[in-house]
């Protein structure tokens, strides 16, 4: 058992010395007085465990110093030593909160006895204290658990603290953007104090327990403490507490409780029960903060894809009508010239294909985001729509001079698909190839069997993909070129298209690579039931 601080008070020098001396070998820590107001001085000065008191004394009686003590410190715990013991002073002593009654004369052991007793009874009040503590800590980490709501959650931490505390006050104080410490929560307090209570992180009680980010507690006249003898209306304050408010070593605010009338001062195991719900309260209010930062991102994320959205809907329709006009003329005029002309005419045609490709991309990728794509998902035929792409990129194959090959079983069994969705997924996957395929190169098309699935692959030999990029190159945007040197068009949103086109349809996308060699896009398709 850890030695206990004992302060014995006695009149007798024969007495106190003989107590002072059996506690001392009983390996306990001994101060002594001679008389009531001596030892009040310096339980005033120092906390002690155990007060020893003789009952007839001069000027004090033991059991108002008893009294005395308990009303500085109710934890501590008291024995009376008598020769004198009657009834009546055993009921008084058992009122006054006494915890043991030594008759005089006693031996050393009867005396270490009776304090091994006071000393477990004490600990047994602590421990029956800190479980019934628990029960509304416990509730109020429910709340904690299911609120973010930082105008609920102060409210809920103050009543905690002042009906626990049975405080005249309690008042939860959080600094500002400003660093100024405001009332968030109170109870207790006139209307006008918690609005018009605006004070720096360095000024008053609550300003000096931020700085020194510790409690603390304060007894009688708080006028006549050195540190704080400028403050005023705090004359009336019988005990007080404030505890600094801490979340990984960032201080957020100070609770404060207060008693006002003729109360029990504050004691330690009131200053552990504040700390335990100061800490659940930082916690708790920090977690309403982030999730309230997150909230307004999500809506500042929300407002900029809207507008996203609108600006590809104007855009696109914008473009399209004149774009529309130029292909058209373009096609006219491809009928009528030729030499050197249809060459620049050639290429006015490829950008403008190049433009219209984009604004392809810009509209699925609208259409996406809105859910206003359409799936119908039916049995579908692969070779017409490799056929009509074909169709389709072989002049662009043809002007970059690559070989455009086709390798697809005869019998080719169909997908559960929608038409649509497939070609532009197909579409998007064999426009890629071509554009990084250089001059010359090569891009292979090809289809094969895999049990209830049908595997399409597009290959080509192009500079290949970073093996850190082949999963990035599906994000919107992404694109492995550096976009100040780039050498090939695009807005890096058609393969992030083809991969969640490819998922509305039941599909999966892939991509393998080899720096140097190429690059191979796989697409997995449901097969039709037989």
């Amino acid at each position: 058992m850890s030695p206990a601080r004992i302060l014995v008070v006695d009149d007798e020098p024969t007495v106190l010395e003989m107590c002072v001396r059996s506690l001392e070998l009983a390996g306990h820590k001994v101060e002594c007085a001679s008389s009531g107001q001596e030892a009040l001085e310096k339980v005033r000065r120092e906390t002690f465990d155990v007060f020893i008191s003789d009952l007839k004394m001069p000027q004090m009686d033991g059991l108002e110093a008893c009294q005395a003590v308990r009303a500085i410190n109710p934890d501590t715990a008291t024995i009376i030593m008598t020769g004198f013991g009657t009834m009546e002073s055993a009921i008084e002593a058992l009122k006054l909160g006494v915890s043991e009654f030594v008759l005089k004369p006693f031996r050393p052991d009867e005396l270490n006895a009776a304090v091994e007793r006071a000393l477990s009874r004490q600990r047994l009040e602590r421990e029956n204290a800190r479980l019934k503590a628990l029960i509304p800590l416990f509730n109020l980490s429910r709340v904690f658990m299911t609120s973010v709501d930082l105008g609920v959650i102060p409210k809920h931490v103050v009543r905690i603290a002042r009906e626990e505390m049975q405080a005249d006050s309690a008042s939860l104080m959080l600094l500002n953007e400003e660093g100024e410490l405001t009332i968030h929560a109170a109870e207790g307090l006139p209307p006008e104090v918690i609005l018009q209570t605006h004070q720096k992180a360095d000024e008053g009680i609550a300003g000096y327990v931020l700085q020194h980010r510790e409690p603390l507690i304060l007894q009688g006249d708080i006028s006549q403490d050195p540190r704080f003898k400028n403050l005023k209306g705090k004359e009336q304050l019988t005990s007080a507490i404030s505890l600094p408010i801490i979340h990984k070593d960032k201080a957020l605010g100070v609770l404060n409780v207060a008693r006002m009338r003729e109360a029990p001062p504050f004691t330690d195991a009131d200053v552990e029960f504040l700390s335990v719900l100061a800490s659940q309260a930082a916690i708790a209010i920090e977690n309403a903060r982030l999730f309230q930062e997150i909230r307004q991102a999500y809506e500042r994320l929300a407002e900029l894809d809207h507008l996203k959205s609108e600006f590809i809907s104007i855009a696109s329709h914008e473009l399209r009508t004149p774009l529309a006009i130029l292909l058209a003329y373009a096609s006219i005029l491809e009928e009528e010239i030729t030499g050197q002309s249809k060459e620049y005419l050639d290429q006015v045609v490829e950008s403008a294909m190049q433009l219209k490709a984009i604004i392809d991309e810009m509209v699925s990728l609208r259409r996406l985001d809105t859910g206003e794509t359409q799936v119908e998902i039916t049995e579908v035929s692969i070779t017409p729509i490799v056929e009509s792409l074909l169709e389709e990129f072989g002049p662009l194959a043809e002007r970059k001079e690559i070989h455009l090959e086709v390798d697809l079983p005869e019998k080719l069994p169909p997908v559960r698909s929608d038409a649509q969705v497939l070609r532009l997924i197909l579409s998007n996957l064999l426009s890629n190839a071509i554009k990084f395929t250089p001059e010359g190169g090569a891009v292979r098309l090809f289809a094969q069997e895999e049990q209830d699935r049908l595997l399409l692959g597009i290959s080509d030999t192009g500079p290949g993909i970073p093996p850190q990029d082949l999963e990035r190159i599906f994000e919107r945007f992404y694109q492995v070129e550096n976009s100040l040197r780039r050498e090939h068009g695009g807005i890096g949103l058609g393969l992030s298209i083809a991969k969640e086109m490819a998922e509305l349809i039941d599909g999966r996308i892939w991509a393998e690579s080899e720096l140097g060699k190429g690059s191979t896009f796989y697409l997995s398709l449901p097969k039709a039931s037989k």
